[in-house]
């Protein structure tokens, strides 16, 4: 099982980069300048290929700006999957070098220099697929969100997080907890879900010091103008991040870290202790319920926890096959569900709209039914979906749970992970 993926320049046809994950050898450039040659081909006629759909892989292809081509090749992964890490690749390279330099591609050479610095990016997202390798680090990825992590202690971290935000003289910032969103700013869940990931990534990889401060270009919101990114330890595994100009200096927003925080740190090594779980202590789920992932749509952000009842955790040999089992089901049951749902929450002036005439004669096409739950059986396990609005709770149970039962306990587990203030959701 593998995955590859490929940048190719759209007027030369040379190679930029190639990464890989998986169990396979690189690919060699003959397939490579087949891939690109027959998109060259299409493009000559008119066509966009979109994708190529085989037994046991895909290929998708995407070009941007009429400068480079993305081409992604995947065994056990959906093409709409493909597909977005494809958009969140480019918006990596954006992040790193910004628009202009991938546009103009005055010296490629260079662009690929400058392009190392996204390697360890774009090979963090390709974790993301569901291409049948589980990682135990990286298996509860999901591709274009945030994971974040659940503390009874968020409340509190969040009224320190204000004060150094203003100290800092920014709008944008995060507290990680293990490269998780512990909390952070109005502002910065205003950003876009890939730049959110991007930055949390970036913050997490190749971590040398204590402090980093790097130059970004955020995709969406300036991709032509740099802010930088400056990211510094609290304690070990907790990271305070920010977004800010070229003001205050790098030792002041170190300082000002260390004063904001200093009343805090027994409640952040409290926080800490909610890791690998994701959740607190306090929140203990049915008995039966081997794992979960709460999904919010509207931020972008994402809670996945292994162990989420006392039965669970005393079974932790298959832990990285649980989160792979939920990451899967969404993948291939519940993504479908979201676009149907922002399909139908489509204000009327943009739903396409037919003559009276044919309106009457409504085809099984026409009718769009918006499904709020799913589920999956097999002779293990049971996964349920349960969609409330902007959330999205997948849980994996036993299979000796009734379906009946799983939807219960699926409807209150939802309730008691998003009602509950101090957990800042």
């Amino acid at each position: 099982m593998s995955a590859h993926l490929l940048c190719i320049t759209s007027n030369a046809g040379l190679p930029v980069f190639t990464r890989k994950k998986g169990s396979t050898e690189s690919l060699p450039f003959s397939i490579m300048g087949s891939l690109n040659g027959v998109h060259m081909y299409a493009k000559s006629q008119r066509v966009k290929l979109l994708n190529s759909l085989m037994d046991d892989h895909c290929v998708a292809w995407k070009e941007f700006h009429d400068s480079v081509i993305l081409i992604g090749i995947s065994s056990g992964c959906t093409i709409q999957v493909l597909n977005k890490l494809l958009d969140s690749t480019f918006n990596a390279m954006v992040l790193t070098v910004g628009i202009e330099k991938i546009k103009t591609q005055r010296n490629t050479e260079r662009l690929k220099r400058d392009l190392r610095m996204s390697y360890s990016l774009i090979d963090r997202l390709m974790e993301s697929l569901d291409y049948g390798v589980a990682t135990n680090k990286y298996s509860s990825d999901i591709i274009s969100m945030t994971e974040t992590i659940l503390c009874s202690e968020n409340h509190l971290l969040q009224v320190a997080l204000e004060a150094y935000t203003e100290c800092v003289d920014s709008e944008y910032s995060c507290i990680l907890i293990h490269g998780k969103i512990a909390v952070a700013t109005e502002s910065w869940w205003s950003l876009h879900a890939d730049e959110i990931k991007l930055l949390s990534y970036l913050a997490t990889v190749d971590n040398m010091t204590s402090s980093k401060d790097v130059p970004v270009f955020l995709p969406y919101r300036c991709p032509n103008v740099a802010y930088r990114f400056v990211a510094c330890m609290l304690i070990p595994h907790v990271q305070v991040c920010c977004l800010c100009g070229p003001t205050p200096l790098i030792k002041d927003i170190e300082y000002s870290a260390s004063q904001c925080f200093k009343s805090a740190l027994e409640v952040i090594e409290t926080a800490l202790r909610c890791h690998p779980r994701n959740l607190p202590n306090s929140i203990q789920l049915e008995s039966g319920v081997l794992g979960i992932l709460l999904i919010n749509t509207k931020f972008g952000k994402y809670v996945v926890s292994r162990s989420p009842s006392t039965s669970s955790s005393k079974h932790t040999s298959n832990v990285s096959h649980r989160l792979d089992l939920l990451r899967t089901f969404f993948y291939r049951a519940v993504l479908s569900l979201i676009n149907c749902e922002a399909e139908e929450n489509k204000p009327e002036a943009e739903k396409t709209k037919k003559p009276d005439k044919v309106n009457k004669q409504l085809s099984k096409k026409d009718i769009l039914t918006v499904c709020k739950e799913t589920y999956w059986c097999s002779e293990y396990y049971k996964c349920h979906a349960l969609i409330s609005e902007c959330n999205i709770l997948c849980v994996l149970y036993t299979a000796s749970i009734p379906t009946h039962t799983a939807r219960l306990i699926t409807s209150e587990s939802l309730r008691i992970l998003t009602t509950d203030k101090q957990l800042c959701w």
